[in-house]
């Protein structure tokens, strides 16, 4: 939670933001966030690029952004 927060920008943006954009991708949208989390990024969100994370396991990585992803609003 250094760097992101459920509903509000802090470095990066807010979990529910990531999950808005990503949530109708399914498990595609799963595998890229969790290679996301473990690899990092850099241009997605603006100029602060995510670092990488490769202490999270592929299977915590997939049990985060599954997560992050259930925090997008019910379509309507």
């Amino acid at each position: 939670m250094g760097c992101h927060q459920i509903d509000k920008t802090r470095v990066g943006p807010p979990f529910a933001a990531v999950a808005e954009r990503y949530a109708a991708g399914g498990q595609p949208m799963i595998n890229y966030l969790a290679n996301s989390i473990r690899n990092g990024g850099r241009g997605r969100w603006g100029a602060v690029p995510m670092p990488a994370q490769p202490q999270v396991t592929e299977q915590e990585a997939t049990a985060l952004a599954t997560w992050i992803l259930s925090l997008a609003s019910p379509a309507k």
